[in-house]
This record gives structure tokens, sequence and C-alpha cells, in this order.
């Protein structure tokens, strides 16, 4: 995705906003092609967010879709945060989501050197504001290492089950959600019909 503010660490690779979001549009204007009229996306990178902004409000004016984008991040947060320590970068919400299938990748009997805490929380709470969004140099700004969070509690069983929490939250939330759109929009019908009138 879209990830400049790791580039300070070797092996990164980013996507420009322009790119992704053409990725991301013509990808799913493609599913519209076959007959999607609905598009849920998940998106767990908070770097991905503004890009997904555009790219959905491109699909839903010019394509014609019902369209939601979901922060899954922020539901793991709103659901397992409190007892987890917070969405951290490399904390256990990311731990536990990677522990969940893939348990190999992940090597908690090599957690060192997590960047201080209080200085990642301040910063993590500051950019993640409605009101106020500073851009950032990048990652280390928030963190010296790369990363700060207590992982060390993770474990694959409890990874399925924050997984699955979430999935089950994110759909019973969107079912609501695309209910109220067709309701208010008249579906997509309507807005292909307004898009041929207009």
């Amino acid at each position: 995705g879209v990830t400049p503010m790791h580039m300070p660490f070797e092996g990164t690779i980013t996507l420009t906003p322009d790119t992704y979001q053409r990725v991301v549009t013509e990808t799913c204007a493609s599913t519209a092609q076959h007959g999607a009229k609905r598009l849920l996306i998940l998106n767990w990178h908070e770097g991905n967010i503004p890009s997904l902004a555009i790219a959905s409000e491109k699909l839903h004016r010019e394509v014609g879709m019902s369209v939601i984008v979901v922060q899954a991040c922020y539901v793991a947060a709103e659901l397992y945060g409190h007892d987890c320590g917070g969405l951290t970068h490399g904390g256990e919400i990311e731990a536990l989501a990677v522990l969940a299938y893939h348990p190999e990748l992940v090597h908690l009997d090599r957690i060192e050197y997590s960047s201080d805490h209080s200085h990642g929380r301040k910063w993590d709470r500051l950019r993640r504001t409605r009101s106020y969004q500073p851009v950032l140099r990048d990652i280390k700004t928030i963190a010296a290492t790369g990363w700060y969070g207590a992982p060390e509690h993770a474990t694959a069983a409890k990874g399925l089950k924050m997984l699955n929490d979430i999935a089950d939250a994110i759909a019973k939330e969107c079912g609501e959600i695309f209910a109220l759109l067709d309701e208010a929009q008249g579906g997509t019908a309507e807005i292909k019909h307004l898009k041929i009138a207009g």
C-alpha cells in the first residue's frame, strides 16, 4: 500500500497514492462489470486511508457501486484495544492479526527494543484525531525503532478469536449500513439512472 513513512527501513516497498488509487479503482470496477453492486473494502493500514477515500468516492460516483470502507485496525482497537494496550505499530493487536493464520512469521522470542510507549501513544493520539492531522516525516517520529507495544502475550488462538470477532462485528454493521444506503439512495440502480439522466 501507501507507506512512505516506513521507507527509512530497508526492504520497505511503497506505492504512490495515485498508483494505489488506480489499482483499487480498476480492480473494483472490474467486479462491477461482472455484476457486483456492493463493495466492502477492508483496510488495516492507516497510510491507505486517504487514497481509499478518493478511490471509493470514484467507485460510487462513476461506477455506481454502493461502497463502504472499513478501517479494520480501528475495529480491532475498539474491540481489543483495552486488553491489548491499544493499537500500536508492532504491538499485540498487530501480532494477533498475523499469528492467527501465519504464526511462522511471528517470532515473539525475538522481541526487543520496543520504542518508548508514552512517546508513541502521544504521537498516535495526535495523528488519529479528526481535527488536527500532522504529516510525519517517517515512522521514527512515533517510534525510533519502528515499533512500540507489548506483543508478548499474543497467541494464535487469541488472534483467531480476535479476527473472528472483528469479522462478525464488520458483517453485522456493514449489513445494516448497506440496508440504510439502499433505503436512502434507492440502491445502485438509482445512481446509474441519475448518471444517465444527468
